[in-house]
């Protein structure tokens, strides 16, 4: 039983790194379009996957956020193991 829980809270641990993640992603682009583009409430930017990180694009847009909870599960496996 207890290791059904410590596996469940490492995956509970991995969601949250890339929630986290998400959220950081969304604040700083909107942070960059309204300071360093300068860009009015009314205005709009369309973000290309392919032009930003090239042919590339599928490993950023899978590959980043999949690491990403590999390290937050491995690391709530770490912490909630002790």
């Amino acid at each position: 039983m207890r290791s059904a829980l410590l596996i469940i809270e490492s995956l509970a641990a991995g969601v949250v790194a890339v929630v986290a993640l998400l959220i950081a992603l969304l604040v700083a682009l909107q942070l960059y379009s309204k300071y360093v583009l300068h860009l009015a409430a009314n205005q709009a930017v369309g973000w290309d996957p392919v032009s930003i990180f090239g042919p590339h694009w599928k490993f950023a847009f899978f590959g980043i956020p999949g690491l990403v909870f590999l390290l937050g599960a491995t690391a709530g496996f770490w912490f909630f193991r002790k």
